[in-house]
């Protein structure tokens, strides 16, 4: 609860400084505001999009788009100077953040049954990072999850387990080429897949215990230093150029480079695919999954018209066509709801392959105390991998940082 004070505290000086324009909740009785944070362009869709919904209900949007680099700072500030929008789109866990400090609706408890649901046909990865206890702040928007991509014409026969991923790399050094991690790397989205696949976790299952110590947290760290020492660069290198070229002809990356490769390097056609990630110790595939969630602001006079809105977005056919629009300004998140998928226009390969990532995934933990915890598990990463630290020691440092970080909020 000190954090939360002292986070309030810091807005509360910030709103003397700060004017609020653009954004500010100009409403009417017959229209809903929303903030998403992401383009104009997706802005502009949805308010096209909510142009189906006026008709049915008489209710009109307001999409504003507000940047990722101020969206945090600037929902913290309307939230103290209570002039939120109805709904918000934000990171999967700051809906949580919010909804702790009394902002945002708990949807469970004001719509249990058509919550429950929804729930059913989420990609439960996604749910696990917005859950708090049996209190839900919002419904998953879109998402973005790691995958592997390879040249088919280099390598033929991607790794599908850890103990194939160690001769690939080596037989692509004797050729002066290697793999690239560059969504996470030397980071902990980089070795979340890799702590999972081991089957370890950053914090036991009600979220009481931090428990990045564990044998299998340190195995997952030595093997994700290890694939650094085997030709993994350092330095951060686009997986467009190193797809490109064939210098890098194995990648770990985001699901959004799909559509960079495909409109940027028409030429590499049929030479490239994507697979799931390679299978670890514990017999999974475990990938790391991001996104947004959209949520309602307690302030809101609207509620009920908003969750309406909420639920006509995650109707399949309306994620398709927000994931359609999206491949014209590249924006490439993907449709949470697994009905959608059926209609997804995608290359089939591509579309099993996510798919069956998506089923296999998981978030960011719904722990308030995640933010300030982060910079501990890099911390301890990059004095392994670059310094050559011990990495039981290391995670041992910051599995007690993170702990007390996690006992100021309980």
């Amino acid at each position: 609860m000190q954090l939360i004070k002292k986070m309030f505290m810091l807005v509360l000086v910030s709103m003397l400084t700060v004017a609020f324009s653009g954004c500010g909740k100009e409403t009417t009785d017959d229209q809903i505001v929303m903030w998403l944070v992401g383009s104009e362009a997706q802005a502009k869709m949805i308010m096209v999009l909510g142009e189906k919904f006026t008709e049915q209900t008489g209710v009109k949007i307001l999409c504003q788009a507000i940047s990722w680099g101020d969206a945090h700072s600037r929902y913290l500030t309307s939230i103290a100077g209570d002039v939120t929008p109805d709904i918000g789109t934000m990171g999967l866990t700051w809906g949580m953040e919010f909804g702790e400090l009394g902002a945002m609706v708990d949807l469970r408890e004001e719509f249990p049954e058509e919550v429950r649901e929804i729930e059913k046909k989420m990609f439960s990865g996604l749910m696990g990072s917005i859950r708090v206890g049996d209190k839900i702040f919002g419904i998953p928007f879109d998402f973005s999850e790691h995958i592997m991509y390879y040249r088919t014409d280099i390598v033929p026969n991607p790794p599908k387990t850890w103990d194939e991923i160690v001769p690939t790399l080596r037989a692509l050094k004797e050729n002066n080429k290697g793999m690239i991690f560059d969504w996470g790397s030397l980071d902990w989205i980089g070795y979340s897949p890799f702590l999972w696949q081991a089957g370890g976790d950053y914090f036991n299952e009600d979220y009481t215990r931090v428990t990045l110590e564990t044998p299998e947290a340190i195995r997952a760290l030595n093997f994700f230093a290890r694939l650094y020492k085997e030709g993994v660069p350092k330095t951060v290198v686009p997986v467009e150029q190193g797809i490109r070229t064939g210098d890098y002809p194995l990648a770990i990356s985001g699901n959004w480079k799909m559509i960079n490769l495909t409109f940027g390097a028409p030429e590499l056609k049929g030479k490239w695919a994507i697979a799931e990630l390679p299978r670890g110790p514990s017999g999974k595939r475990t990938a790391f999954i991001g996104g947004r969630l959209m949520g309602i602001f307690s302030k809101s006079r609207k509620k009920k018209e908003a969750w309406d809105f909420i639920k006509f977005l995650s109707l399949p056919e309306n994620q398709v066509k927000i994931y359609e629009d999206s491949l014209k300004t590249e924006d490439s998140y993907l449709p949470p709801n697994m009905e959608a998928w059926a209609l997804l226009p995608m290359e089939r390969s591509f579309k099993e392959v996510l798919e069956r990532q998506a089923k296999d995934a998981q978030g960011p933990p719904p722990v308030l105390s995640w933010n300030a915890s982060t910079g501990f598990v890099n911390h301890a990463i990059q004095m392994v991998v670059l310094k050559g630290a011990d990495a039981a020691t290391q995670l041992k440092e910051a599995a007690a940082k993170m702990q007390e970080e996690l006992d100021k909020i309980r």
